[in-house]
């Protein structure tokens, strides 16, 4: 608790950054946690779904190879509008409405592709469900960036993402048990009923960002009440006015990621994200066709593909550390490399099972553990005027590559490229990644103090 000149000398000023920084984790940091990542990790199920359904969707309908790339796209075009959109509303209006909203609307959109029964259909509900997808993740990983201790808060942003990982490699065996006693329809209605379980325990449990709540001006009972729940020994008895003493920032938040030095760094991060995100939907929506085409069963393509998730939740585990040490991109850039060389590794493994699982989870391991990897750093590095719109940004510029990789992908299986040529091209993005990492790692000083004077 501090004194600040021009308030009352009866009044106490506290600083909520200061108070939550002196923080250890206890209960209410690991609940706010495991909520955020529940709301991940639906997320990351209803993504990956899709992808998993689709040979048996393409059966069910009749629709020659490459049809459902439409569909695909307009998910993914869904999910950028969703993000620009509402990442900068919600560093205006809170974080948790934004979660919660999104929540119910996917869910109830995941319902409703149920009863579609044509391309066009899919194409329009894939839409309106990447809307709701675009709000969730990057409002999530900014309230738990914001409630968490400083040094302890790209560690626990990491863990958060890692709900999306679960959500998306679960989805693989839970959509093949599903699909083996019933219709590609009953996954849907599974992906829109779970997030319709978690919403009413977002709306009791999950509280508002404390710096938020100071920075919008919020009631002081509000934020006191808040402050209660990180820890019951906070009472506040006496006149107190709460600040944020992190450095206040006017204007529309996007604009803010170009201010003060922080537009190349803003630009470079688009750059690494929009290549590595491409090579990962790409992985995310046709390696199971790809696979089965090579020959071997659809159950094990879907399982096989799964293998991309796991591999990706140990490879953020392994690879967060290393960026806390390291200059963390120049981490990242050495993580897009292996990347690339085990997606190719993928293509020439062909329909041997074993090797295509190695490449597999390796492919999972470097290409989905350093996107977790460089969310958990992006979500740091702004303050919290710009915070959901710096991550949202990143990711919204990045999910462009939900749309161009199923695309191309699509383009790729009907003009009837072979296996390992398809895999050669879409191991060409991560070269581009690293390159931008690189770049990035030359810049240490300037991304400190464009990005990350706010939070170190």
């Amino acid at each position: 608790m501090i004194e600040r000149a021009g308030m009352s000398p009866s009044a106490t000023v506290v600083d909520v950054a200061e108070l939550i920084d002196g923080q250890e984790i206890g209960r209410f940091q690991i609940r706010m946690l495991l909520l955020c990542a529940a709301a991940m990790f639906v997320d990351g199920f209803d993504t990956q779904a899709i992808g998993y359904v689709a040979p048996a969707l393409s059966a069910a309908l009749g629709l020659k190879p490459g049809a459902l790339g439409l569909v695909f796209a307009s998910g993914g075009l869904g999910a950028i509008l969703g993000g620009l959109v509402l990442a900068p509303y919600a560093d205006r209006v809170g974080r948790k409405p934004i979660i919660v909203g999104s929540l119910i609307f996917f869910a109830l959109c995941t319902l409703l592709i149920s009863l579609t029964n044509t391309v066009p259909q899919l194409m329009w509900m894939r839409f309106a469900i990447g809307l709701g997808l675009g709000g969730v993740v990057p409002n999530a990983l900014a309230l738990v960036a914001e409630n968490m201790p400083r040094k302890f808060r790209v560690t626990l942003v990491l863990l958060t993402w890692l709900g999306f990982s679960f959500g998306s490699a679960l989805a693989g065996p839970i959509t093949a048990h599903i699909l083996d006693a019933h219709s590609w329809r009953s996954v849907f209605v599974f992906g829109g009923v779970l997030p319709m379980v978690i919403a009413p325990l977002l709306v009791v449990s999950l509280p508002d960002s404390v710096p938020g709540l100071t920075q919008r001006g919020a009631n002081g009972r509000r934020i006191a009440d808040t402050l209660a729940r990180i820890n019951p020994k906070w009472t506040f008895r006496k006149p107190v006015q709460f600040i944020n003493s992190e450095k206040k920032e006017k204007g529309f938040p996007v604009a803010l990621l170009f201010r003060e030095g922080r537009a190349p760094i803003t630009l470079l991060l688009w750059v690494m994200f929009f290549m590595n995100l491409l090579a990962l939907f790409f992985l995310n929506s046709w390696l199971p066709t790809v696979l089965h085409q090579t020959g071997l069963p659809q159950h094990a393509a879907i399982v096989i593909a799964g293998l991309l998730h796991f591999g990706g939740i140990a490879g953020g585990v392994a690879i967060a550390p290393l960026c806390d040490k390291l200059n963390p991109y120049l981490v990242l850039a050495c993580a897009y490399i292996c990347s690339g060389i085990f997606i190719v590794g993928i293509g020439l493994a062909s329909n041997k099972a074993m090797l295509v699982m190695l490449a597999t989870f390796c492919a999972g391991f470097f290409t989905f553990g350093a996107q977790n990897s460089a969310n958990a750093i992006a979500a740091t590095r702004y303050p919290t005027a710009m915070r959901s719109s710096g991550i949202g940004w990143a990711l919204g510029i990045g999910r462009t590559g939900q749309i161009i990789g199923p695309l191309i992908g699509g383009l790729l299986l009907s003009l009837h490229w072979r296996t390992s040529g398809i895999f050669y091209f879409i191991a060409l993005p991560s070269v581009v990644a690293a390159t931008a990492a690189f770049f990035l790692s030359g810049a240490g000083r300037q991304i400190r103090f464009g990005m990350t004077s706010e939070v170190r």
